[in-house]
């Protein structure tokens, strides 16, 4: 039977994380099929050998393992291997350092989206969990949007932690975003188009933060370039309408400022 829904993960060197990443795919609770596609990046630890230990006890899991790291060639999982195998209707995204905790997320919301039609995305509460310390807390965002967004709301801010992610399989994306240094905002402001975006206000999953974290792990000068980089090819492109542009000129110029403030900041530690 064809999967209604595709869970799409990106693992690398999440030996320590994978397990509960897999454990809370096999929790899910739903009344149709799923299929759950699992990419490794030629990680250099047990990752992928756990994988494929969770792969031969249940058949709903699809293995992509590279022997060569993809990433380091700029070519990104998401739209080069995931969601070209995809076959389900809806899409949920999850990183293979971060976890589900509630059964029924998935059920509660593809049925949204399935009787929303104006609604591309959904996406869920969760806890942010820091790894050194070993502590929870409840994620800043949270109180601080509507519970409907529009493309506009996620041009100012990305409120949405990815692996909170359900969204339609119905947007294709352009070559040039394997160049993006990250991938998840750009990606839901391409495939938002007319649509909105359903915030359900259930703490459903766990955001790992720990010093390995692809976006986590970076400094706060790392990210403001790598934010420059995303802002700036997005405008360029003209892929976005020109409402949407001059909001993220507008970002762009404030990132612009904050990145000189820190160079300014590095250049008095040196002296």
């Amino acid at each position: 039977m064809k999967p209604l829904l595709s869970i799409c993960c990106t693992s690398y060197n999440h030996e320590n994380y994978i397990k509960e990443t897999l454990d809370g795919f096999l929790m899910q609770k739903t009344n149709f099929p799923i299929e759950i596609l699992i990419h490794d990046d030629a990680s250099t630890d047990r990752s992928a050998e756990i994988i494929k230990e969770y792969a031969q006890k249940d058949g709903r899991i699809i293995t992509i393992l590279q022997t060569e790291n993809q990433y380091s060639k700029k070519i990104k999982p998401w739209p080069n291997f995931l969601f070209p195998m995809a076959k389900g209707k809806y899409l949920a995204l999850c990183e293979g350092d971060d976890y589900w905790i509630d059964p029924l997320k998935l059920q509660k919301q593809v049925d949204f989206l399935e009787t929303h039609s104006d609604f591309n995305i959904c996406f869920n509460a969760s806890k942010i969990y820091i790894q050194d310390t070993n502590t929870f807390k409840e994620d800043p965002f949270r109180g601080k949007f509507p519970e409907i967004l529009t493309i506009k709301d996620l041009a100012r801010k990305n409120y949405i932690r990815t692996n909170t992610v359900v969204m339609r399989n119905n947007f294709t994306l352009p070559e040039w975003f394997n160049q993006l240094p990250f991938g998840d905002w750009p990606m839901y402001l391409i495939m938002i188009k007319d649509n909105k975006v359903k915030y359900i206000d259930d703490v459903m999953g766990v955001y790992r933060i720990h010093s390995e974290g692809v976006w986590s792990g970076k400094d706060k000068a790392k990210m403001i370039e790598m934010t420059l980089i995303g802002l700036d090819m997005l405008i360029k492109s003209n892929i976005l309408p020109a409402h949407i542009n001059k909001i993220l000129l507008k970002r762009y110029r404030k990132y612009a400022f904050k990145a000189q403030k820190e160079k300014f900041r590095g250049y008095l530690k040196s002296r």
